[in-house]
């Protein structure tokens, strides 16, 4: 069971594992920024570049239905989507209580469902960051 209460101690836990394994990460959240902007701007050590929206999802993956509600606000998936069209490695973490969801954005997910087949799962932050 994943024990972070909110989006801020998943965003504080997810930047201290990516720092500790040698990746550049900028947080980009803030009142200034533009409408839908990612959360945190991150580089590998192997030099691949990425944007992360972050979500905490107070409830465990379904594992009877295949797709999810992920709380977006307006402006968000419309932001990530037009970066991947520019070639940006883009995502959004939702951090469910039974695990982790790499969700892609090649699409703009209509009505903020979710198909859980074309998302990536990760057991904890330890197993997304190796």
């Amino acid at each position: 069971m994943i024990n972070y209460r909110n989006e801020a101690a998943f965003s504080k836990a997810l930047v201290t594992a990516l720092r500790n394994k040698g990746w550049f990460v900028q947080r980009i959240e803030s009142g200034e920024t533009g409408k839908g902007i990612a959360d945190i701007y991150t580089v590998s050590p192997t030099g691949v570049a990425m944007w992360l929206e972050l979500k905490r999802v107070h409830m465990n993956i379904p594992s009877k239905i295949n797709f999810v509600d992920i709380p977006w606000r307006p402006g968000q998936q419309a932001w990530l989507s037009v970066l991947h069209t520019y070639k940006q490695k883009v995502f959004t973490l939702a951090c469910f209580d039974n695990g982790i969801l790499r969700i892609p954005h090649h699409t703009v997910w209509q009505q903020n469902l979710v198909l859980i087949d074309e998302c990536t799962y990760y057991k904890d932050i330890r197993s997304l960051v190796t």
